[in-house]
């Protein structure tokens, strides 16, 4: 599979097989994945809470918001992965949310390339995760991911004029309308 390929298969999923379990070492895998990625000065302050057992997994997505389409029983995904940065390690403000960045794009990728799916979860309630996950004071939680093998399709496509950016048809196909490169390039005035 080419990057281009992995990049377009990777999308946004909210509903997941939870007959599909993942292993601890399904969650190094990516972790492993993402220590290898670039982080400002090198400084390697984050950190990441795994999580794959089922009860804890719906611990957690009790403490996630994702819109309308927030989980539900019976759809919720296999693992979690708490990204973190270790304020001992690098306390600035200004460098999380690059390596948070990068890192959950490569373990999103990751996902995609194993066929599973996943979704980068911003909203989610700070205290009551940081106590389903007991977490250290000096880590701070910038971002969740959801992973798991969909229950849903998501296509792509190029984004006219008029249309929304996301549709879900009757097949609960998502078609996912994106931009055109011409749109996003910018030239000088």
């Amino acid at each position: 599979m080419t990057l281009k390929e992995l990049v377009m298969k990777s999308r946004s999923i909210r509903a997941y097989d939870e007959s599909y379990t993942m292993t601890e070492e399904d969650m190094r895998e990516f972790i492993e994945l993402a220590r290898f990625c670039p982080t400002a000065g090198n400084q390697q302050a984050l950190k990441f809470y795994i999580s794959w057992e089922r009860d804890e997994v719906n611990e957690i997505a009790k403490c996630t918001h994702w819109g309308k389409d927030r989980p539900y029983p019976g759809i919720n995904p296999s693992g979690f992965i708490v990204i973190l940065q270790d304020t001992d390690i690098d306390d600035r403000a200004w460098s999380w949310w690059r390596d948070a960045g990068i890192a959950a794009q490569t373990i999103m990728l990751g996902a995609a390339e194993k066929g599973l799916g996943g979704l980068m979860i911003g909203s989610f309630d700070r205290e009551p995760l940081r106590e389903v996950t007991k977490l250290a004071d000096n880590l701070k939680i910038l971002l969740v991911l959801a992973i798991g093998k969909p229950l849903e399709t998501s296509v792509l496509e190029d984004l006219e004029d008029g249309e929304a950016l996301i549709v879900r048809d009757e097949n609960n196909v998502t078609h996912v309308r994106k931009r055109k490169v011409e749109e996003l390039i910018v030239k000088r005035k």
